[in-house]
């Protein structure tokens, strides 16, 4: 996430820098508020799975204590909307060690909410299907330190809904979670081709894609910043931030029943047409079955380029993989491995949560870190060919 977010606001329009973030548990970055950082961010950051702009937070667990401090905060707080009539909608993450339950905290941030924007005589009314501001609370620090810490979600909700994923298989990775794949492998667009073997939907592809030209994901006009007032002067349009950048894609897949949901996909996702013929392409193919030749004659352009990357998210042997039995699923990881042995000096980023992988695959790992994927623990993994 710190990488893509200092390489976004380095080719964005305002000419500022990012500071080091502070590091909140493993999957939290706080950065200090600049109003152009978080607009770049809000439009354009692909692996984050949220924004939020924190207004206030309270080390009280039980619902007076954090009413009796969440009010005075909110009370002399510039940062909310102000004039026309609000509607708004609170959102709740996990509060297990919170002593109420996430309704009856959903329902004190709501009340602090309504009584601030009443004392500034803005009329508000809750709506959680077309809300015009969503409030997220969640439960932050350490195990010794915890509090409660209410925000504005300046990112328009979560960021694994791109809106282009309009044929999905079995068990899809999140485009978040894609995202932060072909960001750990290291992929250069400028001068490495990126094939995905086993592309389902083209959730990875797509994704590779955008990253490769700095696409945003929101538009300005779909977020809640034109009714904040620290937004107001910045763009009302979000250009791509590479636009020369021509990737080089192949997005392949055994089952030719998945060929028509990846070009659903990227036609939802706009990167059909001329202008793509020769940056992403699609094939049913078997991944035991590839060669460096095979690639080179479908993206031609791969002769004048490096050493590229594989970047895939295999079965697991959980969702999609047990009917086949372990014995075949470890099969067809070894025979994975084989496959890409004939890719000397390309290198390959997965993720999976079949503990078997890494021994069937028959590579060493460069890298790992464990991360989830909708509620299912699996491991991120780089591997040098």
């Amino acid at each position: 996430m710190e990488a893509e977010l200092k390489r976004l606001v380095m080719r964005s329009p305002f000419g500022v820098r990012v500071e080091k973030p502070k590091r909140e548990g493993e999957a939290t970055l706080l950065y200090p508020f600049e109003a152009c950082i978080a607009w770049v961010a809000a439009c354009h950051h692909r692996t984050s799975s949220r924004i939020s702009w924190d207004l206030c937070s309270s080390t009280a667990v039980r619902l007076e204590p954090l009413f009796d401090d969440l009010l005075p905060a909110l009370l002399s707080d510039d940062r909310l909307p102000g004039g026309a009539p609000l509607r708004f909608s609170v959102e709740v993450g996990p509060s297990f060690d919170f002593e109420a339950s996430p309704l009856q905290l959903r329902g004190v941030v709501k009340n602090a909410i309504v009584e601030t924007l009443a004392s500034r005589r803005v009329a508000s009314e809750v709506d959680a299907d077309s809300p015009d501001v969503v409030f997220v609370v969640r439960r932050a620090g350490t195990p010794g330190a915890r509090r409660t810490v209410v925000g504005i979600d300046i990112g328009g909700g979560p960021r694994h809904r791109r809106g282009a994923r309009v044929a999905a298989g079995p068990a899809p990775l999140r485009e978040t979670m894609a995202a932060q794949l072909i960001m750990l492998s290291r992929w250069d667009a400028r001068t490495e081709p990126l094939v995905d073997p086993m592309a389902g939907g083209a959730t990875i592809p797509i994704e590779a894609a955008g990253l490769a030209t700095g696409a945003a994901i929101r538009r300005p006009s779909d977020l809640p910043q034109r009714h904040l007032a620290a937004f107001k002067d910045l763009p009302r349009e979000a250009p791509d931030l590479f636009p020369g950048t021509v990737p080089q894609i192949a997005a392949l897949d055994v089952d030719p029943e998945t060929i028509p949901a990846m070009v659903g996909n990227l036609r939802a996702a706009g990167l059909t047409g001329p202008a793509y013929e020769v940056s992403i392409v699609i094939a049913q193919y078997d991944v035991r079955e590839l060669t460096p030749d095979y690639i080179e004659r479908m993206l031609p352009a791969v002769r004048e380029m490096r050493p590229g990357v594989f970047c895939f998210n295999p079965p697991y042997g959980v969702r999609i993989g047990a009917e086949h039995g372990e014995e075949k699923l470890l099969a067809l990881y070894s025979d994975m491995g084989r496959a890409f042995a004939r890719f000397r000096g390309w290198r390959a980023a997965c993720f999976v949560a079949n503990p078997h992988f890494v021994e069937a695959f028959a590579h060493a790992p460069t890298m790992t870190k464990p991360a989830s994927n909708a509620n299912l623990r699996g491991t991120f993994l780089v591997f040098q060919l």
